[in-house]
C-alpha cells in the first residue's frame, strides 16, 4: 500500500507520496505522477488538501444492506447515483458550513468510502475495474435531508441537499493496493461514535459501481465514487467536530459551522 497526499506549500498545491511522515513530492498528472527533483517535506510542515481534484463526486445510495434490514426496504438491483459539483470539495480539517433556510436543520453526516479513478473509464466491465481504480479515500458524503421522511430518497431535497458549497470533505489521502472487502467505518461527533459498520455489508463493492458509473458518463482520473453511507447519521450542528475514520486509510476531520453571512 502506499499513501498519496496533495498538499499547499507557499500558496501552490502539490501531489506527494506519504511515506512515515515525510512527504516526497510528484510531478505530472493525476494518476501517472513520477518522481519529482523537488526536496521533501515533513507532513506538519504543509497543510493537506483534499487528495484529488474530481471533476464530479458521484454519491451512491442505497448501498449497505444494513441499512435496507433496518428500514425493512428491498435490495435494489442498481442504487441511484447522485453528483455533487467539484465546488462541493472540502480539504480535511476544513469547515463545513450549514446553509440557511430550510437545510440549515437537516444537514447530517455519512461516512463513506471513496474510490478514486485513475485513468479514463468508459463502459468498463466489472471484471476489469479494479485497473481503473486508483485507490481509495474516506468521504463525508455531507447532506440535507430528513431521512425520517417517507420516500425521502425520491424528494428533491437529495438532488439540492447535496450539493451546497463545502458538502464533500475528502481525505486525508488516497491509499493504494487496498482490500476493501471488510473494512470497518466509523463516524464520531465531538468524539461520540455515531456510525459503526463495515465495507462487507455493501450491496455493490467499488468494482460494480465504477462498472455502473463508467456505463452513465465517462469517468476522468481524480474523480470520486462515494459508496453510500451506513446506519447512524444524525444532523450536525455548529461547533461540531466529524470524524471519518475508514480502516487502513486513516481518519478525515472537519469543523462545522454556519455558513457566514454574504459581504455585498
Amino acid at each position: 500500500m502506499a499513501r498519496f497526499v496533495r498538499y499547499e506549500k507557499n500558496g501552490v498545491a502539490h501531489y506527494g507520496e506519504l511515506k512515515g511522515e515525510t512527504i516526497h513530492p510528484l510531478d505530472g498528472e493525476f494518476g501517472a505522477f513520477r518522481a519529482s527533483s523537488d526536496p521533501t517535506v515533513r507532513l506538519d510542515d504543509v497543510k493537506l488538501l483534499a487528495p484529488c481534484v474530481p471533476s464530479k463526486i458521484i454519491a451512491v445510495g442505497p448501498n449497505c444492506h444494513t441499512t435496507l434490514r433496518l428500514r425493512d426496504m428491498p435490495v435494489p438491483e442498481r442504487p441511484a447515483f447522485w453528483l455533487k459539483p467539484s465546488t462541493a470539495l472540502n480539504d480535511p480539517e476544513g469547515y463545513i458550513e450549514l446553509p440557511q433556510g430550510w437545510a440549515h436543520d437537516i444537514c447530517n453526516h455519512e461516512v463513506e468510502l471513496g474510490t478514486v479513478i485513475g485513468k479514463k473509464a468508459k463502459d468498463v466491465p466489472e471484471s476489469e475495474a479494479l485497473d481503473y481504480i486508483f485507490g481509495y479515500t474516506c468521504v463525508n458524503e455531507v447532506c440535507a435531508a430528513d431521512f425520517s421522511t417517507p420516500g425521502a430518497f425520491a424528494m428533491p431535497i437529495m438532488i439540492d441537499g447535496k450539493t451546497f458549497d463545502t458538502f464533500a470533505p475528502i481525505g486525508p489521502w488516497i491509499v493504494t493496493d487496498l482490500d476493501t472487502s471488510d473494512l470497518a467505518m466509523i463516524c464520531r461527533v465531538n468524539g461520540e461514535v455515531r456510525q459503526n459498520d463495515s465495507t462487507r455489508n455493501f450491496i455493490f463493492p467499488p468494482a460494480k459501481m465504477v462498472a455502473m458509473a463508467s456505463a452513465v458518463m465517462t469517468l476522468l482520473p481524480g474523480d470520486v465514487i462515494s459508496s453510500g453511507s451506513v446506519p447512524g447519521l444524525t444532523h450536525m450542528r455548529a461547533g461540531d467536530v466529524i470524524e471519518i475514520e475508514i480502516e487502513n486509510i486513516g481518519v478525515l476531520r472537519n469543523h462545522v459551522r454556519d455558513r457566514p453571512a454574504r459581504v455585498k
